[in-house]
């Protein structure tokens, strides 16, 4: 995604430009208070201003079942985009890595409630999005500015269905640059102290400046890494090869001291502690020859 369509992204997406469908309970943004040349921007990207779908919970858990078929769409190409995320030169790519491993992990399930938590207990899917009507261009729009939509199968939908059409035109290939990014961002991980909580660690990310974007790009890049156990945590092992249901990282939490009254600080990475580093042997099963040797 080019910067002049970012741009007029940015604009269309504004809150002030939404418009609430009481109908359908969702917001439309106004294509009207873009200029012509704006709108034919849009137009030449492909970009729908406002993709409506009404969420029902087997219809997106077939559709991520399809996409295990879909040829563009593996973990070479879903780590690529991460990393070249995580590097800066493609932030829609971080969004990918946990997309890809909820998608190829999916298995038909009817919708069942977790017992403490209002989604469904293994692909997470809120009750309020259930049999509701969204707007999946935003979502896009939010995974395009490098925010990671993956801990549900709603997100995980948004984000490949568009990430398998872009693949089709181009390839995402990290540059070097990137690479030595994501190389520091683990060594800088793997050097923590050894009690060293996850909160302290974002704040000594933020000072380090090493990742571009906001905080909130900064902790969906840890989640991910997290939820395919490049991170781990003190309660569940994870691992790329395997699913772990939500309701089960959800009951996690619990079990935190710094979850506790905080809606922002998750599973798994609320459970990493400094002295359990990366797990080396995990980023060089995903990652590869894109990790770099260390001592």
């Amino acid at each position: 995604m080019d910067k002049q369509c970012m741009r007029v992204l940015k604009k269309l997406y504004q809150h002030a430009n939404g418009k609430y469908d009481s109908e359908r309970q969702v917001t439309v943004y106004r294509t009207d208070t873009l200029t012509a040349d704006e709108q034919e921007v849009l137009h030449t990207h492909g970009w729908v201003p406002n993709d409506l779908e009404l969420i029902a919970h087997d219809e997106i858990i077939q559709q991520l079942i399809d996409l295990q078929q879909n040829e563009h769409l593996s973990w070479t190409t879903a780590t690529n985009a991460f990393v070249a995320g995580v590097g800066g030169s493609y932030p829609r790519g971080i969004s990918a890595l946990g997309s890809f491993h909820m998608m190829v992990h999916m298995q038909h399930h009817a919708y069942e409630e977790a017992k403490q938590f209002h989604c469904c207990k293994y692909c997470g899917l809120s009750r309020n999005s259930h049999d509701a009507w969204d707007n999946l261009s935003f979502i896009r729009y939010a995974v395009h500015l490098g925010h990671d939509y993956s801990s549900t199968s709603l997100g995980a939908y948004a984000d490949l269905t568009e990430l398998a059409s872009l693949l089709e035109h181009e390839s995402i290939t990290p540059s070097e640059e990137d690479i030595h990014t994501f190389n520091q961002l683990l060594h800088s991980l793997d050097q923590a102290e050894s009690d060293e909580s996850p909160g302290k660690y974002e704040k000594r990310l933020t000072a380090e400046k090493l990742i571009k974007g906001q905080a909130g790009i900064r902790r969906g890049i840890l989640k991910s890494l997290s939820r395919v156990g490049v991170l781990p945590n003190q309660i569940i092992p994870l691992r790329p090869d395997h699913w772990t249901n939500i309701e089960e990282l959800l009951n996690a939490e619990l079990l935190l001291s710094n979850t506790k009254g905080r809606s922002d600080m998750e599973m798994p990475w609320a459970g990493w502690q400094g002295k359990l580093g990366v797990d080396w042997d995990k980023a060089r099963q995903l990652f590869g020859s894109m990790i770099l040797h260390h001592s």
